[in-house]
């Protein structure tokens, strides 16, 4: 008769990364790690999950979770091709690996130490058999003025990708990634940053997850979760320092007892998702994060929000709202036909969006017809059935086929070029027959557009425009500084598909260089319209 075999600590921390860690008395810089004031960290120590995410404010320790994790499972060789760990930057690679991971080698020797085979470069290290890769997330590089695809992510198989910081990577580097797991039978994929805009990128995971909340016990029995409470949560006491308030009772609430629940469970078998604020935190008095979101410091609610919070946030004024296109929408239909002359604005892809209009005032414009096409052919037949006359179209990414469409139509056609670092303004040459435009004053341009009363009249709500009004709201302008020079510049990152918001800047900047049709209350008549770009 087969009997049952009593477990040993040492067996318990081979799969149990919390228990590892305060077993073998993990030191950190701070002192030894600890669950206690940190009780929130038990259970995505412990837990073994494929795919996690986590969505959180600054100094919650999410970050050494996954490093434990990471060692874990390297020592204990259950991610036996190796770990990509991937930074936003280079720069970002060397100050963790000289503030943190050397440290915490040098400081566990038995636990830790003695299995780290090479530590003499900053973005390779070697653990057991495996290699664990540390790598800034860049796919490509300047070289000699053109930009080249980094080798960094290629020939590198690993059975897990962290991604720290993710809304500060470029937008494919998780595919690039992903791929690095093609023949592994883990495929741990673990996503972690600070919000930055809706609908992108750590909340953009989030959403797909469980979307797990940290909920406290009450003595009276109610579950009070600070995080979707807050601000009525945060109760003051008469010495001014503040509290979490059971939402049924108003007691006063300690992190603990607490527990993450789902509020999707359906998806936890695609991924485990939380979200975690400084209100969940010991550290923090709730009425000081109360009174930055009333009075925000210097005026910046953005950051409270994010890192205080963790949540993602953007100005009204910096992306636009369904609502904002709708108001735009007039009585009509769209057109079937029109005879113009009009403008149109084709954003290229395997599906060609286009819009064609007219101007009706001095900054006045009409949309009279939005498509979605797949062939250059349909584009032609319906520019004719709607006397295009001046069109601005997509250069890339098939730059040769819309130079074939340009030079066999009779009207007049710009290719378009964002430029990303160009000075304000707009240049057309007239030799090359190519329009270059600094890209945020051009989504700038159409922001106003849409935003300013009486400048766009639109057609009718329907099926096809509410598509249009989702793709226009799929940008928002965000500040981005650069680490090393500290200059600051305003860009407006893809949230979506935004096939036709950029269909209609190339509308506008066509509406703006050609003979296209104005219209008043008194009579119609055809004259070139002012161009308020400049030309070369």
């Amino acid at each position: 008769m087969e009997t049952e075999q009593e477990l040993t600590p040492a067996d318990i921390a081979s799969v149990d990364a919390g228990y590892w860690a305060v077993l073998n008395d993990i030191k950190l810089q701070a002192g030894i790690f600890s669950f206690k004031d940190h009780e929130y960290q038990i259970e995505p120590m412990c837990e073994d999950v494929r795919r996690t995410c986590d969505m959180k404010a600054t100094q919650g320790g999410f970050t050494e979770i996954r490093v434990f994790k990471t060692l874990h499972g390297l020592i204990y060789k259950r991610l036996p091709q190796g770990a990509l760990y991937l930074f936003p930057t280079n720069d970002d690679v060397q100050e963790f690996s000289k503030a943190r991971f050397q440290p915490l080698i040098s400081s566990n020797r038995n636990a830790i130490g003695q299995f780290v085979k090479s530590t003499d470069t900053a973005s390779l290290k070697r653990v057991n058999d495996a290699f664990l890769y540390l790598r800034g997330a860049r796919l490509s590089q300047v070289v000699e003025g053109e930009h080249k695809e980094s080798t960094k992510l290629r020939s590198i198989p690993v059975d897990e990708v962290t991604f720290d910081e993710y809304d500060l990577m470029e937008e494919d580097v998780a595919e690039k990634a992903r791929g690095r797991m093609g023949h592994s039978k883990v495929k741990g994929e673990h996503y972690l940053s600070n919000p930055t805009i809706p609908d992108y990128g750590i909340d953009k995971i989030f959403q797909k997850s469980d979307q797990r909340h940290w909920f406290r016990k009450c003595s009276c029995g109610e579950f009070t979760c600070a995080e979707l409470s807050f601000p009525e949560c945060v109760k003051i006491r008469k010495n001014g320092t503040g509290y979490i308030g059971c939402n049924k009772c108003g007691k006063e609430l300690g992190i603990t007892p607490g527990e993450w629940v789902a509020a999707k469970p359906d998806n936890a078998a695609y991924m485990v998702g939380r979200r975690w604020s400084q209100l969940t935190s010991v550290f923090n008095d709730p009425a000081e994060i109360l009174e930055d979101y009333i009075n925000p410091p210097q005026g910046n609610l953005g950051d409270v929000v994010r890192l205080r919070l963790g949540l993602p946030y953007i100005a009204a004024e910096d992306r636009l709202r369904m609502s904002d296109v709708f108001g735009c929408c007039g009585n009509e239909m769209e057109y079937a036909t029109h005879k113009g002359p009009c403008a149109m604005g084709v954003d290229v892809g395997k599906i060609k969006h286009v819009i064609i209009g007219l101007k009706t005032g001095s900054d006045q414009y009409q949309v009279v017809k939005t498509a979605q096409l797949s062939s250059w052919g349909d584009i032609h037949d319906l520019a004719k059935k709607f006397n295009v006359r001046s069109a601005v179209i997509d250069i890339r990414p098939y730059e040769d086929a819309a130079r074939q469409f340009q030079s066999q139509e009779s009207y007049k056609i710009f290719l378009c070029e964002y430029k990303e670092n160009m000075p304000q303004g707009t240049l057309y040459n007239q030799n090359t027959g190519v329009v270059s435009v600094a890209r945020t004053e051009i989504f700038d341009a159409t922001h106003r557009l849409v935003t300013v009363p009486g400048q766009l009249t639109l057609p009718r709500v329907s099926p096809s425009m509410k598509e249009f009004a989702k793709q226009l709201c799929a940008t928002a302008k965000v500040l981005e500084t650069n680490k090393k020079t500290k200059l600051s510049v305003y860009r407006y990152k893809k949230l979506g598909e935004e096939h036709f918001r950029n269909a209609l800047n190339y509308f506008y900047l066509a509406a703006c260089t050609g003979r296209i049709a104005t219209v008043n209350k008194h009579k119609k008549k055809t004259g070139k319209c002012k161009n308020d770009y400049a030309r070369v």
